[in-house]
């Protein structure tokens, strides 16, 4: 993300995450891309495409074979960053945490509260608000309602 996320920024959007998946016959690199505000078109995902691959041929910091895939995040965007928090405070989300707190690691609700150090949930669940710090979130993503 360090090496990428000035670049990106560079063209006007935001790297919203990076996900790898090592394989027998090679890995999956994935950029999750967006426009700050929402909406980034495909032909927008394909120049970004081409202006990363070039950037990773120079830099290289992927050892041995991989795809690139350069993607939007999606209708049920992941929420990475402490901004991305604070977007969606109010809304409905989803969150994977990496031990289970009384007997749970996936939790639903209402994001009530966001700070530097971690999140208050109204878990739709429990019917209680539950706080987390940022090193126990494993997950988390915007749940659209439809």
């Amino acid at each position: 993300m360090e090496l990428l996320e000035p670049h990106i920024e560079r063209q006007g959007f935001e790297l919203v995450s990076v996900e790898y998946k090592g394989g027998a016959r090679g890995g999956l690199l994935r950029l999750f891309v967006d426009r700050p505000g929402g909406g980034i078109a495909l032909d927008e995902l394909e120049g970004l495409s081409r202006v990363v691959g070039d950037l990773l041929d120079v830099y290289d910091p992927v050892e041995g074979r991989y795809t690139l895939e350069v993607s939007s995040p999606g209708i049920n965007r992941p929420l990475t960053k402490l901004t991305h928090f604070e977007q969606h405070r109010g809304r409905r989300v989803r969150i994977r945490t990496h031990h289970a707190h009384e007997g749970q690691k996936s939790f639903v609700g209402v994001l009530a509260e966001v700070s530097p150090s971690g999140i208050e949930l109204d878990d739709e669940i429990s019917q209680r608000r539950l706080a987390l710090g940022f090193d126990e979130i494993k997950e988390a993503n915007y749940e659209h309602q439809f």
